[in-house]
């Protein structure tokens, strides 16, 4: 029998005690001097004790659906906690298992699942991942390697890529404001189209290696390295400061998903 049982028996019997007691006394007391004291002076006493013994199992009762709440609040809390842990070594599985193999191999949505739970994904391999798309707002990937992964399309913004190489990534289209590349290696990447406003430049290598970045926002930029803006201008970047002449929207396009 558990502690807390125990000490609740013994609570009911000292009740019991205490309240019934004096009644058994006075009856035994004044049963000898009372004419026809008998069987209902003492069906009185046995109701009186069924009432106090009701009254204690209405309290405890009472006690333990308040005690029983508490302890199902904090096994929610536990099995909260459990079902967090576990999610996070599955993405991790899921992520591991697939490192070095093409596609996608569910590391989109397991790198979603990290991020949800505040995981650091710094150091991470997803050399050549198929991560189009994938949502990686404020993900930090400092010294990740990221080489060949395919991000068009997704959202890097306010990521933390400091030291990542980015070798021959594709990340056409993706969304780049904000991310901190400084010493970030961007050799024979792809940034056709990409947003990189207010990025973080600082001792970025390899932009002159750049497999392409025509169309890509460069505004705002920060600590850009000595004849970056130059060469991205040259290479068709763009920002509200070199606005780009075009005859036609329908020119824009055209040539825009040509060079893409």
């Amino acid at each position: 029998m558990s502690r807390r049982w125990q000490l609740a028996f013994g609570g009911i019997a000292i009740g019991l005690v205490l309240s019934l007691g004096p009644s058994v006394l006075d009856a035994q007391t004044i049963a000898p001097s009372i004419p026809g004291f008998g069987w209902t002076q003492w069906l009185q006493v046995t109701v009186n004790m069924m009432k106090v013994v009701e009254m204690a199992v209405f309290i405890f009762s009472g006690y333990q659906f308040w005690q029983g709440r508490r302890e199902r609040k904090e096994a929610d809390v536990e099995a909260a906690e459990q079902s967090r842990i576990d999610s996070i070594y599955q993405a991790w599985q899921v992520i591991n298992s697939a490192q070095g193999k093409g596609g996608s191999g569910g590391r989109v949505e397991a790198l979603g699942d990290l991020l949800r739970n505040g995981i650091s994904l710094a150091g991470i391999n997803l050399d050549g991942a198929w991560l189009e798309g994938a949502q990686l707002q404020r993900a930090n990937l400092v010294r990740s390697s990221l080489q060949q992964t395919n991000f068009t399309h997704a959202d890097l913004s306010g990521a933390n890529l400091e030291g990542a190489d980015l070798r021959n990534a594709i990340l056409i289209t993706a969304n780049l404001s904000g991310v901190n590349l400084r010493g970030a290696n961007l050799a024979g990447a792809r940034l056709s189209a990409a947003t990189l406003d207010r990025a973080e430049l600082t001792e970025l290598r390899g932009w002159k290696e750049v497999s392409s970045i025509s169309y890509a926002s460069i505004d705002g930029i920060r600590n850009a390295p000595a004849g970056f803006l130059d060469y991205a201008h040259e290479n068709g970047a763009v920002d509200q400061g070199a606005p780009t002449q075009l005859e036609s929207d329908e020119v824009s396009f055209s040539q825009h998903f040509r060079i893409v």
